[in-house]
């Protein structure tokens, strides 16, 4: 009976993630996935083929857990309570190293966001939170971000409460 190898797929892929969220793309190597996974280099490359299709793969992953973390920073509320989630989402991703590593494979062409949004007002709040993590990763005053950030977004209730 062949072993199952979804869990080694998935440790390598954890590991991959963790190693990307702190060491960004320059320091992202088979090598190091590998080394972080206790695994040899080979099986990295058997379950994922390359770099850039690991790179690939975590950016997959990266854009969905993002976009599930700040739709559920949306739903807490309306108004000033789903701000307030989305803004702390923001800085709690920034923390942990998603935006950055976020941001990276954006940067590098992994992360398409071309085709992402449909409607205006979802294009408009994703660039919104999107502008946002930007400036928060690269050193951004945060009171300086958090003022744009709540006019923005004040912006966005008064469109979507227009007829």
């Amino acid at each position: 009976m062949p072993r199952d190898s979804t869990p080694a797929r998935s440790g390598i892929l954890a590991a991959a993630l963790h190693t990307l969220r702190r060491v960004g793309l320059d320091g992202f190597s088979i090598a190091a996935v590998a080394q972080r996974a206790a695994v040899a280099k080979g099986l990295v490359l058997y379950h994922f083929g390359s770099r850039r299709q690991l790179l690939a793969r975590c950016g997959s992953a990266i854009a969905d857990e993002r976009a599930r973390r700040l739709a559920a920073a949306q739903a807490v509320g309306s108004g000033a309570a789903a701000a307030d989630a989305c803004w702390e989402e923001l800085l709690s991703q920034e923390s942990d190293g998603t935006a950055r590593a976020w941001l990276a494979l954006c940067s590098a062409d992994v992360i398409d966001r071309s085709t992402r949004h449909a409607d205006f007002e979802e294009t408009a709040r994703a660039m919104l939170l999107d502008g946002c993590a930007v400036a928060i990763a690269t050193g951004a005053p945060l009171q300086e971000v958090r003022d744009a950030f709540d006019t923005g977004w004040l912006a966005l209730l008064d469109l979507a409460t227009r007829p």
